[in-house]
């Protein structure tokens, strides 16, 4: 009797598994790995996205200011690497943890932002349309729910397709981020393991929209998507070194689009500089312009709950001593007045909407690009760390807008 139950109960927990697990590797990968880290692109297998024979080069001339406020805020904030440039010049450059300007880092959901940028390059090569439904380039997603039809590319763009996906938390191995994240059949997830939640239209950042975004390009383009971002990014746009991009496995091959680029901080904001420029290169139009004005501001983005075509903008602040104030500043400077909160000094502090806007990732990645300053900043590393500074602050308002200036010891900024 006894063992007919034990029979039972292994039989179910086999058929458990095989419906639940794409294969012991990916839950062993959960078990033994856990939550992402940045050391991931160490053993995960990726493919290569070569460069080309042209190297671009950024001027380079520090601003001692922005070094000596730099240099001292980023100690032990876990950043790996940390570079601001304004007006194609190198201001400030920084590697820690004994990494350096060769060194690939991974960049997680920034990956998403060069997916976006693909898709429009697409769209402009007349392979796709934003406003079709997926199934035009996925028909066998009609086999697992005619539903389907009813999400358009734009929706995956904007995180608003519905479909069932679990972001978090990661580390149990039966959710959906950890079969897409460590799983090693991506591919098969996408095209016969969807279902959906809602309809579509409603914001909800999902991981696996990105995914399907990356599956599209490879029907549509007949390449892998790391060939494709050589040939229409990384050549072009004259690219330091080889970047990896970290797939499924090594049998299947299946970029992780939603993730994962892997390349050094210098050309990570050369794609910012690309749309610093409105996606031209040396008088060259790699990504088509009107796809670049959908999230050339971050007053747009803004208007867009804070999040659109993969790009993500936030407020910034500044302190007055008057409400008004705050509101002169605004005008002046061509930014939107959110709001002001008077402090306990008897001063205000106003939040502002500017032009500037993020390519993000887990753990603190910035591509960040300031139109109005002509500014691009990236941050690498691990979770931030600081006692006084948000990441998000530091970059939006600190350095973005340069309030750092208002932080410095008198010599420092009377020379």
């Amino acid at each position: 009797m006894k063992k007919s139950i034990f029979k039972v109960f292994a039989l179910t927990l086999i058929v458990l598994t095989a419906i639940y697990c794409e294969s012991c590797t990916m839950v062993y990968r959960t078990v033994r790995h856990g939550q992402a880290d940045i050391t991931d692109n160490e053993w995960q297998p990726n493919v290569t996205v070569k460069k080309g024979t042209e190297d671009f080069m950024f001027a380079a001339k520090t601003d001692a200011a922005l070094a000596s406020f730099l240099d001292e805020t980023l100690q032990g904030t876990n950043t790996n690497a940390f570079m601001v440039i304004k007006n194609d010049t190198i201001i400030y450059e920084k590697y820690f943890n004994e990494y350096n300007e060769n060194s690939l880092l991974t960049s997680f959901s920034v990956a998403k932002s060069f997916v976006s940028a693909l898709i429009g390059i697409a769209q402009g090569e007349g392979l796709l349309d934003e406003n079709a439904p997926i199934t035009t380039y996925l028909p066998e997603l009609l086999r697992q729910d005619k539903d389907f039809e009813k999400i358009t590319v734009k929706h995956l763009l904007n995180m608003q397709s519905g479909i069932k996906f679990d972001e978090y938390p990661r580390l149990n191995p039966f959710t959906g981020m950890a079969r897409l994240y460590y799983g090693t059949n991506i591919r098969g997830k996408i095209t016969n393991g969807m279902s959906i939640a809602e309809a579509p239209g409603r914001f909800n950042y999902r991981s696996i929209d990105t995914q399907v975004l990356g599956v599209i390009l490879e029907r549509v383009t007949k390449m892998p998507l790391e060939e494709y971002l050589s040939q229409k990014i990384w050549k072009p746009l004259g690219m330091k070194s080889d970047a990896t991009w970290t797939v499924d496995s090594e049998r299947n091959k299946m970029v992780k689009a939603f993730c994962c680029l892997n390349a050094t901080a210098e050309d990570f904001a050369k794609f910012g500089r690309l749309y610093l420029n409105n996606g031209k290169y040396n008088g060259v139009q790699i990504v088509p312009e009107a796809w670049v004005a959908k999230t050339n501001s971050g007053k747009k983005i803004n208007a867009h709950s804070g999040y659109k075509n993969k790009w993500w903008t936030s407020s910034h602040y500044d302190v007055f001593d008057t409400e008004a104030e705050g509101e002169a500043y605004a005008k002046a400077n061509n930014k939107q007045f959110l709001k002001t909160k008077k402090l306990k000094s008897g001063r205000y502090v106003s939040y502002f909407q500017g032009d500037d806007y993020n390519a993000l990732g887990i753990l603190g990645q910035h591509v960040y690009v300031n139109p109005t300053e002509n500014l691009v900043i990236v941050r690498l590393g691990d979770s931030w760390r600081h006692n006084k500074f948000y990441l998000s602050e530091l970059i939006y308002t600190y350095v973005g807008n340069g309030r750092y200036k208002k932080m410095l010891k008198k010599e420092t900024n009377s020379k």
